[in-house]
């Protein structure tokens, strides 16, 4: 199944690449991205892997990253993804801004 990210999720994706490209380096940043992405593409290959999210809102679904999670909802063909936060943030407000 194929991942699609919302562009809030594309948004959220680049903060999260400029946070640590400044904080650290952009080697750091570029390795962080990519482990995030790679768990895109697990979630393609088995989409209901992540823990039940409904809490937040309706069909959402999580898995973590690292310290991140990604917050996703399965469509027919599609996985998109919603959401990418740090695990310390409250997530609640993530949603309820939507």
């Amino acid at each position: 199944m194929r991942f699609h990210l919302t562009k809030t999720a594309q948004r959220e994706l680049d903060q999260i690449f400029v946070y640590w490209a400044l904080r650290a380096c952009v080697e750091v940043a570029d390795k962080l991205i990519d482990s995030i992405q790679e768990r895109f593409a697990l979630l393609g290959d088995f989409p209901a892997i992540g823990l039940n999210s409904d809490h937040l809102a309706p069909g959402v679904l999580r898995f973590p990253a690292g310290d991140y999670i990604v917050y996703y909802r399965k469509k027919r063909n599609v996985i998109q993804i919603l959401h990418i936060q740090h695990g310390a943030r409250n997530q609640a407000r993530t949603f309820k801004n939507n």
